[in-house]
């Protein structure tokens, strides 16, 4: 146990200096902080441009501006210009005289994790004389615009395909298990055989030469299933954010050179490539272990530089380092026992019948340390970042990101409890073959909750987090 909780602060030093070489790069969601002409606005002529101030910088190439007339007819305005000096400013020219009536603009733009952001506000024009910025304002108090407005600044909105859709969630749930199962199996490599060869009985220590490579095979394919489904995002994310010119080589080009998303999604792929080339090396027992291991170290802090730790609104790099460690701590604790379950318990129980038990008994003894850290990191990086991402306790049921962070933990609570289950009860009377079909069994419903747990954290990451949904 001293020695594994020794590594795990040597990693999170590593993860320290990782995050924090990048920390002037992070920008949070934007926000539109007020328009010209404002929501509700009733003006006497017509503006000759909109004008809309954001919270942060805006990428041209990202932004959307639409106005729907009266009759309810859909234009795209074009020309936008970011004004100089001045902080995400946007100007959008109308370019044609407003006839009288209610008009709607809807407004698009990306924060620096790609989360497309989106809203709409309302004004209306009862005259016909065209005009400046916001030509002839006339003050009616309760008046409003024809469209309907739910929000008195910007009404959030969400429509076609987007980061919530369930084909994205299933790809980013897809996605985790890929790798959790890939970290999962250099994990189980380098401390649970190491742990199983030095305690180990002599038939454990045949097993652990004998399920390398097979724990190899298990991170390869793994391997394979995360670097198919990164290719997909690439694709959804366009689909998101570009909606039917997701194909476009030029918008795909700039999505991924132009923000923290696209440099998150660059570094998965080279890493991916690399470590499905090192799985290979070590499936054919040609080493490669030690490249894994810091490949697996990297991969982990990915997702942290694509989601809402580099969004943040506040403590950004301690943000992206606890999201790496927590990714660290489920691969440790999960992934670890899917390749126990699939590949260590499965050997254990081809034995002869003599050895069976001896060999699972050193096998789930040698996961359980590695477990009780996993299992812990897991819970206090993901209480910290549940500090971060929400600003009061009340958010934990009045917002959507609260209430889905709830069902996560609801169902995580059922993992570690059949865990405990596993650790308290069913681990210290292993030793013949009935105690290890038992400890399979159980473990493998405890791998069928994390699956459930890996889901909705796929639809959590896509939710706004309650500090980012209020605004600055």
């Amino acid at each position: 146990m001293t020695r594994f909780t020794a590594l795990w602060c040597r990693i999170s030093w590593l993860a320290a200096g990782l995050s924090a070489t990048v920390p002037g790069l992070a920008l949070a969601h934007p926000f539109l902080r007020r328009s010209v002409p404002a929501a509700f606005d009733t003006l006497a002529g017509g503006p000759a441009q909109l004008r809309l101030v954001f919270s942060e910088p805006i990428e041209l190439r990202f932004a959307k501006v639409e106005l729907v007339g009266p009759d309810g007819t859909l234009g795209f305005l074009p020309g936008l210009a970011a004004v100089p000096d001045s902080l995400g400013t946007l100007t959008v020219p109308v370019g044609r005289v407003l006839p009288p009536g209610g008009y709607l603009v809807r407004w698009q733009a990306a924060g620096d994790d790609g989360h497309v952001v989106r809203g709409e506000y309302g004004f209306t024009v009862v005259g016909d004389q065209g005009g400046g910025e916001a030509a002839g304002k006339v003050v009616t108090p309760g008046a409003g615009p024809v469209h309907e407005i739910q929000h008195p600044s910007s009404a959030p909105i969400s429509g076609g395909f987007d980061a919530s859709s369930p084909a994205f969630v299933a790809m980013r749930w897809t996605m985790y298990l890929g790798l959790l199962a890939m970290i999962g199996s250099i994990v189980f490599q380098g401390i649970v055989l190491v742990r199983v060869r030095r305690r180990g009985c002599e038939a454990s220590l045949r097993v652990a030469d004998k399920i390398e490579p097979r724990v190899a095979r298990l991170g390869l394919a793994a391997t394979g299933l995360f670097l198919v489904t990164v290719a997909g995002r690439l694709f959804a994310q366009s689909g998101s954010m570009h909606g039917a010119d997701f194909l476009n080589s030029g918008l795909l080009a700039g999505m991924i050179a132009h923000t923290m998303w696209g440099w998150s999604w660059m570094a998965q792929l080279a890493l991916g490539a690399v470590a499905f080339a090192g799985f290979r090396q070590a499936a054919r027992g040609q080493g490669g272990w030690g490249g894994l291991r810091v490949i697996g170290l990297l991969l982990a802090f990915t997702p942290a530089f694509a989601g809402h730790a580099i969004a943040a609104e506040r403590w950004i790099p301690v943000a992206v380092l606890a999201d790496g460690i927590h990714v660290l701590g489920a691969s440790g604790w999960l992934g670890t026992l899917a390749v126990l379950v699939v590949v260590g318990l499965s050997a254990a129980l081809g034995l002869p019948e003599s050895d069976r038990g001896p060999v699972a008994a050193d096998l789930v003894n040698a996961f359980s340390a590695v477990a009780l850290v996993s299992a812990g990191t897991v819970v206090a990086s993901g209480a910290f970042s549940a500090l971060v991402h929400t600003g009061r306790v009340a958010d934990l049921w009045e917002t959507a990101y609260g209430q889905v962070l709830l069902l996560k933990l609801g169902v995580l609570s059922v993992v570690a409890g059949t865990g405990a289950y596993n650790w308290r009860r069913v681990r210290p009377v292993l030793g013949d073959e009935t105690g290890a079909r038992r400890i399979r069994r159980s473990a493998t419903v405890e791998l069928m909750v994390a699956v459930i747990v890996l889901l909705i954290t796929g639809v959590l990451v896509a939710l706004p987090t309650p500090l980012a949904a209020r605004g600055p």
